[in-house]
């Protein structure tokens, strides 16, 4: 399991790759029998033009799974309203609890944690 996660990320990354590899593991096929320009050799073509078809087509592809992902992904917009009287309602709130004491606090600390300083030890 450690494995898949990882091998799935590269293929992901190293789809657009796909169709190079494919031109250049099947280069003579390519040229022989699926080249558009096969029956003009002044062109030197070699099967480019099959290529830029493969590319062409892997861009389409993601272009379409992008729109399809657009679509289907779940757009949550947050409205956020605001009465200005709330805000200058909350300041106020707030500036007097700092003006005002706490009459009912109540320590329930006895003592202090710290009641000296420690010296370290002396080597």
């Amino acid at each position: 399991m450690k494995i898949f996660w990882p091998l799935i990320a590269a293929f992901i990354m190293l789809r657009p790759l796909i169709p190079i590899v494919n031109y250049i593991v099947n280069y003579d096929y390519i040229v022989d029998e699926l080249c558009v320009n096969r029956d003009k050799p002044e062109l030197n073509c070699n099967g480019r033009c099959y290529l830029m078809q493969a590319l062409a087509d892997e861009a389409s592809k993601k272009k379409e799974s992008e729109e399809r992902g657009a679509k289907n992904n779940l757009n949550s917009n947050i409205a956020f309203f605001h009465a200005p009287g709330q805000l200058l309602e909350l300041s106020l709130l707030k500036l007097e609890s700092k003006n005002v004491a706490c009459d009912t606090y109540v320590s329930t600390h006895t003592i202090q944690f710290i009641q000296k300083l420690i010296k370290p030890p002396i080597v």
